[in-house]
């Protein structure tokens, strides 16, 4: 009987670590834009109303393996307004925890390059004891404090997959449902990341990554550098000739 029960609970964590899953996220995210004078600005009506129309996301998870990528939806409505990001943008990331690695889409301007890189966030996550439903899952807390008067909200499903999670918001012990950002004690609207709906899959065929030139972090930040570098100068009016 004892063996009986040891063979049960293997075939269970086995089943478990081999479902695969899809999540669907909203996220709306606005940027706070800071004058010479240190106070916030506000942005013009339609480039407001455009950054407030919710973005769509999907994280396909399987087998420890994990793919993030945007989903391009057909707006229908009369308003047509939208926003081109210049600059340094990130795109869609893939995360394999078996061999510990990530892998993110960049585009500099125009030149599209994948950056290679070991599995880390930046983020410091306080758990709490708080606890609450979300899509029909039961959910803990953790917090990331930015500052005295800035934080994000976690809420994550530890009978989920593990370590998963939109964006940054992974290493968690349970997948990332919903991400709220705080401001000054109360619920800042420029922020807002929510799973719309988890699915199981019985196949599931991953996204792929853009094709683009597969470089390492030391190579990315270099560029960056670089890059910041000579918009510094030509804002400047520098002539490097």
């Amino acid at each position: 009987m004892k063996y009986l029960v040891i063979f049960i609970s293997f075939f269970c964590s086995l089943v478990q670590a081999q479902e695969a899953l899809e999540v669907e996220y909203e996220e709306v995210s606005i940027p706070r834009i800071i004058g010479k004078d240190g106070k916030e600005e506000k942005l013009e009506p339609e480039f407001l109303q455009a950054l407030s129309t919710p973005k769509n996301y999907l994280l396909q998870i399987k087998e420890n393996v994990s793919v993030y990528t945007k989903l391009e939806k057909v707006n229908n409505s009369q308003n047509k307004s939208s926003v081109q990001m210049f600059g340094i943008i990130p795109y869609n990331v893939s995360i394999d925890f078996n061999k510990n690695e990530m892998k993110r889409e960049w585009l500099i301007e125009h030149k599209r390059m994948i950056v290679s890189d070991t599995i880390s966030t930046h983020l410091k996550y306080e758990l709490t004891q708080e606890k609450s439903t979300y899509l029909g899952f039961d959910v803990k807390q953790a917090v990331v404090k930015y500052d005295n008067n800035n934080k994000s909200i976690i809420w994550y499903a530890p009978s989920l997959p593990k370590r998963f999670g939109p964006k940054e918001f992974i290493n968690l012990p349970g997948l990332v449902l919903k991400v709220e950002s705080i401001r000054n004690g109360i619920i800042d609207p420029s922020y807002s990341l929510k799973a719309t709906s988890v699915t199981t899959k019985d196949h599931l065929e991953f996204k792929k990554l853009f094709k683009a030139k597969e470089i390492s972090k030391a190579e990315f930040e270099k560029l960056k550098a670089d890059y910041n570098q000579q918009s510094l100068n030509e804002n400047q009016g520098v002539d490097k000739n």
